[in-house]
């Protein structure tokens, strides 16, 4: 199963609740009245982030994003016929168009790997779980960089404490290659990080209140076994899980 997300900002003068109504209400029906090969289809409408490094004034990445697409496929055929369809051409783009700040969308493949299931929720309220951008040190490949990332995140979670049991699933999405093309829909160029992981919480105040020291936890373990990924080109999204389909 293969994973397309793409991180979006809304365009110049349209307001967040704006964006996501629209996102919401009226691009989702529209691609759930045609799912095409799309297995599932999610939306992360972001109500917090944070970015970079505390001190490090090189924040370089473009930052300010108000939802992540999630959109699984059993393969790249199914990904590829998805994205040439004429149903999407003609009527999803130019729809995503009236709402997605196209040149500054983000997007990359992914198979997912560490899984910890997510939580299973009863009570109709949607997940809250923070997405981790991830951009990889730039001396290591890309498969080292995802299993040192593995590790560090199995380390901080065995340590315990409040940073860690508040955690109630976590997800790896590791990015792989072979779908620029089909990534262009999303506008932008192709994002160069080596993945994005899903921290699931139960709750707003526990993401903002745990999600933090999680990180600096996460980052010191990386300064303590060699460095696999650049924090000042990562960014985090708090948001909550909206299934389409």
């Amino acid at each position: 199963m293969l994973t397309l997300i793409a991180a979006i900002r809304r365009k110049p003068g349209m307001t967040h609740s704006a964006f996501l109504r629209h996102l919401h209400h009226v691009h989702g029906p529209l691609s759930a009245a045609n799912p095409l090969l799309i297995r599932s289809y999610v939306q992360n409408h972001v109500f917090d982030a944070s970015f970079g490094v505390e001190g490090d004034p090189a924040h370089l990445t473009t930052f300010g994003r108000d939802s992540v697409t999630e959109l699984r496929f059993d393969d790249m055929g199914a990904l590829a016929a998805t994205m040439s369809h004429p149903y999407s051409r003609e009527v999803i783009g130019p729809d995503g168009a009236r709402f997605n700040d196209l040149p500054s969308a983000l997007a990359l493949l992914t198979r997912s790997e560490g899984l910890v299931p997510p939580p299973v929720s009863g009570t109709g309220t949607a997940p809250v779980k923070v997405l981790h951008f991830v951009r990889g040190a730039a001396q290591l490949e890309q498969d080292d960089v995802v299993d040192r990332w593995q590790t560090a995140h199995e380390q901080v979670i065995a340590e315990g404490g409040p940073q860690a049991g508040t955690v109630r699933g976590w997800v790896q999405h590791r990015q792989v290659p072979g779908a620029e093309g089909a990534l262009r829909h999303f506008g932008g160029t192709v994002a160069v990080y080596a993945g994005v992981s899903a921290l699931y919480y139960g709750s707003e105040e526990e993401a903002l209140a745990h999600f933090p020291s999680y990180e600096r936890s996460l980052r010191e373990r990386s300064d303590g076994t060699g460095r696999f990924w650049d924090p000042s080109r990562s960014f985090a999204l708090y948001s909550r899980e909206v299934t389409i389909f």
